[in-house]
């Protein structure tokens, strides 16, 4: 039996690490990515290592422009300790997010702030829009840096939806246009164009890496994400760790099979904002507003609230399966949709569990991400500073 991977990339190619760092100085920069600032006591007593090994290593960081002293902190016995906190200007990462409605290229600093980004729109993405984008833009962004900064850019990262080509219907797509992307080889395609590394994941996943390094305000080890996007998608965290899976798919609830008590159809037709764009369009009005305004919609507040409570439905059954199968501490649920539906959507996904068969299950906590609607573009561009330093 033939299986077709989940995403054709006939080269198969490990990126290579511009700045690889040891397994102690990844655990070092992570601990201060995450406390913000820590001074050399508590970097030892954290990590386990000795008194001695820790300064050796938080001044080779430190000499290599990674890590920073901070303002002392004055008050206790003895000297006042000197915390370190990440140089945001030590590397940088370049993203890019092929979606299905429009392009996004992201610089962001060792910190995770962005720098600078472009947006273009598209009806649906195609090949040649794409590659004509990233140089275009990357060219751009690139600007925001002097010289030696710009040596300090570690690669590109590339967020985009698996198996293009399996839902040109659902995207309103020439089939033909999308089947292009079958053949196509992004990584070898966009290493000859940037001159980078460039690491690829799935959109979902790289929107889950982002929530993982600059969100989870609860500290979840282990967790579903949902990101609801023009196709629902989402991302596994277990024990700490982001799970790929064998072809890079895991978490990927979208193609999950969903009965709507009258058939059966993958979650993706249940709870995705193409069906709200679709509502719209059937309601006379400018269906394509939810993309173009991601922070604020202005549109039938009736039609919004039946698409939040069918997504609802969709969520809750996700999130049972995730407690089934994996027994995971939270569901964590962001999207590209305003702060107000988000709430108002966790919400309701919480209402929608209290009408599942929960029995034998841990209580779980669904909360909103904290990154928001850039979760994929951001993910995509700290996928080289995640492979060298985190």
């Amino acid at each position: 039996m033939n299986i077709e991977p989940a995403f054709h990339l006939p080269s198969q190619k490990t990126p290579l690490l511009l700045d690889a760092r040891s397994t102690n100085e990844r655990e070092i920069l992570t601990l201060i990515r995450q406390r913000v600032a820590l001074p050399k006591a508590e970097i030892a007593q954290l990590t386990g290592l000795s008194a001695q090994s820790a300064t050796v290593i938080i001044k080779k960081l430190e000499a290599d422009g990674l890590v920073k002293r901070l303002k002392p902190i004055k008050g206790g016995v003895g000297q006042p300790k000197v915390p370190f906190g990440i140089d945001a200007n030590g590397a940088f990462g370049v993203g890019l997010k092929v979606g299905r409605r429009s392009f996004d290229m992201t610089l962001l600093d060792l910190k995770g702030n962005v720098k600078a980004t472009l947006h273009e729109k598209s009806d649906y993405p195609t090949v040649s829009n794409l590659l004509n984008f990233a140089k275009r833009a990357f060219n751009v962004l690139i600007k925001n840096l002097d010289t030696d900064q710009q040596r300090l850019v570690r690669g590109l990262g590339v967020a985009m939806p698996f198996e293009i080509w399996s839902w040109a219907e659902e995207a309103g797509a020439p089939k033909n246009e999308l089947e292009e992307w079958r053949e196509f080889d992004p990584q070898s395609a966009l290493e000859d164009l940037l001159n980078l590394p460039v690491f690829i994941k799935n959109d979902a996943g790289a929107a889950c890496s982002a929530e993982m390094s600059f969100g989870n305000p609860n500290r979840y080890e282990s967790f579903l994400y949902i990101f609801v996007g023009t196709f629902l998608g989402g991302g596994l965290v277990l024990n700490g760790q982001l799970i790929n899976g064998k072809t890079g798919n895991a978490g990927a609830i979208g193609s999950l099979p969903f009965f709507s008590g009258t058939s059966q159809r993958q979650l993706i037709t249940q709870s995705s904002l193409y069906l709200l764009e679709r509502a719209l369009v059937d309601a006379g009005q400018n269906g394509k507003h939810i993309y173009e305004s991601p922070s604020h919609w202005s549109c039938d507040e009736g039609v919004v609230d039946y698409w939040l409570s069918e997504t609802a439905k969709g969520l809750a059954f996700a999130t049972q399966c995730a407690m089934s199968l994996l027994d995971v501490e939270g569901v964590i649920i962001d999207g590209a949709i305003p702060n107000d539906v988000k709430k108002s959507l966790v919400e309701r996904t919480k209402g929608s569990m209290e009408h599942l068969d929960m029995r034998g299950l841990s209580k779980i906590q669904v909360s909103p991400g904290l990154v928001g609607a850039k979760a994929q573009s951001i993910g995509s561009a700290n996928l080289a500073l995640q492979a060298n330093y985190y």
